[in-house]
């Protein structure tokens, strides 16, 4: 059995070969291939499970909730009572119409991530070069990469030229990597394996043999997929709320109504009619329109989220975004541009300056910086497809550095047309084992200082590597290697120019003959922040949410952008991923809430990030573009994918910004605030009201009076006349200002709910014992109540639109929505009174014109008091609580 290397980028080429027992020039035998995968299986990997239809819709009936719905169907169906089992129905069968609706969407990300090797591929086997299906790769063979070639498994370089390639799906890293075949230490990170290429990731320049190491789930992106497959979708903090108060409703009804069921049939009442009765309170002690409420007030925020270019993936998820208390972004494509444009030309006078910082000034070149331009763009291998254009129209292809210097040499009226190209030859291609390309020119391109070079080479690479071959002084190279190392502090990569006279024929030169050079200065390069990033950000921190970053950059790269950013950090506030790595999850608990950015992460990095700030607590909303931030994306509370990244990362997040905008995860905040603070709204007016019948009938019993609602009025206003006000809230754009608590279970909500409800509920019984004592005929008592009952639950839905504020001093209009429900709950209970056919259903007599002013003083009296019990929870009990909170 053939054994994959552990660590294959820190073995040398002959160790591979006894390893994966191949031969690195002839390859595989054809035989042994098919043995191999036989045993390693098929270079693929696939998702295991995917939801059927079926399954989404049967698991609307999952919620308790309307599994007791369902038995109270099925109760009063058997019962005869075939109008309550027909209203409880259709209030179950319109909850799982539109949950089934909003909650169908397909499981992509295996697939997308699938789509990365599904080309065709050219293998080494029997001695001879082949084209297979990649499917069929097994560790041991030998990978022949083209330019251009997409790379199908992860493969060890034997050999290379020029070999660059596109890993930014990986490691999020925005240039080409440039690749060797020398051995590496075994602790190097996968962002610098520089021996090793990955499946999924692109061949941007040049050619490499390689030997396969490893193929399928074991390869880096396979890796990827099997996070991304195992990782378990966090409950976001609605869902995790409703869960718990489902139960605490479900216990709490039962035992209330098997207490008044045991209690009247010890009084003497008749089993049919307590049994029914005890299904109704059942059902109105039930909060039903709130899975209705809720599907609706996200529904309505997805769709004003889509408005503002995002669109959400995942509906329950939506609330999450008002919940937020951190968000982790990465930062190429999302904070940056990922695009390295050229900002500052540093002479060598420059940078020998001994107050040397770097600058942007490429606005303004000078003649010298434009002359280090001129050579420059001549040591440039770049195709611009319509050079008779304007420069900034120009279609330019090339590597990312080069297309940015002919794009500046444009600005700058710097052009070179093919013909005045033609004496230009390239002498030495760059390559990363030296770190430098050598361009011969014509003299006619150099400045008049440099005219005693007779035979003018541009030597264009790595700025330290050209300052060690540089004919200066130690003294002189030192002080050129601070200033390079300054530039990094800014988040800047350079490049070196430097010229040469080789000493050698003109036609024999070689990297060794490039010595003595006459260093010039640097190209530096920046890629710029989003112009919306830090207006977006300081939104973002004043809803009291806090931002880290996590990216594959380098420390210096990546505290660069965060100055950049404005954030006021310093190294301490950075940690890398080799750090991170060594520490236990206890010691890096200890150390995370102080650290802002994580630089040279892995995608297991990011997990082990995202996993830990929620351990303390934290609702994590996790921004990337790449594959690599797919588990990631996945884990957090709510993942959200830029419009530009990759399939994967758009397939598993929550949330996708269709225009790469940051802005636009503001915009969704606040939204999802909004989806927050309506939820609050719905909660507190639907369950302020869900102990009404339990103390009505309850107390009746206790009491020893005539019920005073039979089960089909219990059920008619708890399904439909409160319902149609609760889901209007799904409509209002009334925010609750002062309302920062994020937590959905806050003292305001606790208070209103339970305050409000039992005192109304208590309210009503005392009005409907007083008018029984009275001797108010019992007809015309049951038919009062229910006004009373039916008419408060509509008319106090306003009070409920700001939680935070007395009614005066918002708008009772602007929700048109709400105006209608109400409007519509008012025909109906007017139906109730006038309709013989409604009367005969719910037993209600007319009520005079008194007995309608009177219920009209109890809808005042009932808004008076809804607004007493909020001047109260907010002038007094809210601080209060905000203060003992405070001292501990």
């Amino acid at each position: 059995m053939i054994m994959t290397p552990h660590d294959p980028w820190a073995n040398t080429a002959e160790e591979l070969k006894k390893t994966l027992q191949t031969d690195l020039e002839k390859g595989l035998s054809t035989l042994e291939a098919q043995a191999r995968y036989s045993q390693f299986g098929e270079n693929n990997f696939e998702s295991e499970y995917k939801k059927s239809v079926l399954r989404i819709f049967f698991q609307q009936f999952s919620s308790p909730l309307i599994l007791m719905l369902c038995v109270a169907v099925i109760l009063t169906a058997f019962l005869g009572e075939w109008i309550d089992s027909a209203i409880i129905a259709l209030a179950v069968t319109t909850n799982a119409v539109l949950g089934f609706y909003q909650e169908l969407k397909a499981e992509k990300a295996i697939t997308d991530l699938r789509s990365y090797i599904t080309e065709r591929t050219r293998v080494i086997r029997d001695g001879h070069e082949t084209e297979i299906d990649p499917r069929y790769l097994v560790p041991g063979d030998i990978l022949h990469i083209s330019n251009g070639a997409r790379i199908t498994a992860d493969a060890r370089i034997i050999k290379e030229i020029n070999f660059t390639a596109d890993e930014a799906i990986l490691t999020g890293e925005s240039l080409p990597v440039e690749k060797e075949h020398g051995q590496l230490s075994e602790t190097t990170s996968l962002p610098d394996r520089i021996n090793m290429v990955f499946a999924g990731t692109l061949n941007v320049d040049g050619s490499a043999y390689a030997v396969v190491t490893t193929t399928g789930y074991q390869t880096e992106i396979g890796k990827l997929a099997l996070l991304v497959s195992e990782t378990v979708v966090e409950k976001t903090p609605l869902q995790k709320v409703v869960g718990k108060l489902t139960w605490a409703i479900i216990v709490f009804a039962s035992i209330a109504v098997t207490g008044i069921f045991v209690l009247g049939i010890s009084q003497g009442q008749p089993l049919y009619e307590m049994l029914l009765i005890s299904i109704a309170i059942l059902v109105g002690t039930v909060p039903e329109a709130l899975p209705v409420g809720l599907t609706a007030i996200l529904a309505i925020g997805v769709g004003r989220i889509a408005k503002k270019r995002g669109v959400m993936r995942s509906l329950t998820a939506a609330e999450t975004l008002g919940s937020t208390t951190l968000i982790i972004t990465d930062k190429t494509g999302t904070l940056t541009q990922a695009n390295m444009q050229l900002v500052d030309i540093d002479t060598i006078d420059h940078l020998l300056a001994a107050d040397f910082s770097p600058k942007d000034r490429s606005i303004n070149f000078d003649t010298a910086q434009r002359e280090i331009l001129t050579l420059a763009r001549s040591a440039s291998d770049v195709t611009i497809e319509n050079g008779e254009e304007k420069a900034e129209q120009w279609v330019i292809s090339g590597s990312d550095l080069e297309v940015n210097i002919a794009r500046a040499a444009g600005r700058y009226h710097i052009i070179q047309t093919d013909t005045d190209r033609s004496d230009i030859q390239i002498r030495v291609p760059f390559s990363s084992k030296y770190k430098f390309s050598v361009v011969r020119i014509p003299t006619s391109y150099l400045p008049h200082h440099l005219s005693q070079f007779a035979d003018p080479h541009v030597v264009m690479g790595a700025p330290d590597i050209l300052i060690n071959l540089s004919c200066h002084d130690a003294e002189t190279k030192e002080t050129l290697r601070k200033a390079i190392i300054e530039h990094s502090r800014y988040g800047r990569r350079v490049l070196g120019i430097a010229l040469l006279t080789p000493s050698a024929g003109s036609h024999s030169i070689s990297v060794e003959s490039v010595t003595n050079v006459t260093f010039l200065g640097v190209l530096s390069f920046h890629d710029p922040i989003r112009p919306e990033v830090p207006a977006a950000l300081a939104r973002i921190h004043s809803y009291g949410t806090k931002v880290v970053m996590a990216t594959g950059d380098l420390p210096g790269t990546a505290l660069a952008i965060a100055h950049e950013l404005g954030w006021n950090i310093t190294e301490a506030n950075v940690l890398s991923g080799q750090q991170l790595q060594q520490l236990s999850d206890d010691d890096l608990l200890a150390i995370i809430g102080k650290i802002k950015v994580f630089a040279r992460v892995t995608p297991e990095d990011k997990l082990r990030i995202t996993r830990l700030f929620q351990a303390q607590g934290e609702i994590v909303a996790m921004t990337g573009d790449g594959v690599n931030d797919a588990p990631s994306l996945k884990a957090a509370d709510i993942g959200i994918a830029v419009g530009s990244g990759s399939d994967v990362a758009k397939s598993v997040a929550d949330l996708v910004l269709l225009n790469d905008n940051f802005k636009t995860i503001v915009a969704t905040i606040e939204e999802g605030r909004q989806i927050l603070s309506n939820i609050k709204k719905m909660f507190v007016y639907l369950m302020s009201n869900a102990v009404d019948e339990l103390i009505l009938i309850g107390g009746a019993v206790i009491m020893g009076v005539a019920l005073p609602l039979s089960a089909v009025q219990i059920i008619w206003v708890n399904l439909f006349t409160g319902s149609i006000p609760a889901i209007a809230f799904a409509f209002d754009r009334q925010p609750m200002k002062h309302d920062n608590n994020r937590n959905f279970f806050d003292t305001r909500v606790l208070f209103l709910t339970f305050f409000v409800g039992i005192t109304t509920s208590l309210a009503l019984f005392a009005l409907y014992y007083q008018l029984i004592a009275s001797g108010v005929a019992l007809a015309v008592a049951q038919s009062v109540l229910f006004a009373c009952f039916a008419s408060y639950v509509l008319f106090i839905a306003p009070s409920f639109r700001d939680l935070t504020q007395p009614i005066y001093r918002y708008s009772l209009t602007e929700n048109k929505v709400l105006l209608f429900g109400i409007a519509v709950g008012v025909v109906l209970l007017v139906a109730t009174f006038t309709v013989p056919f409604f009367q005969s259903i719910f037993a209600l007599t007319t009520l005079t014109v008194p007995w309608v002013g009177f219920v009209s003083f109890w809808i005042v009296l009932n808004i008076l008091f809804v607004e007493i019990s909020k001047w109260f929870a907010n002038r007094y009990l809210v601080p209060w609580v905000d203060k003992q909170h405070k001292v501990t």
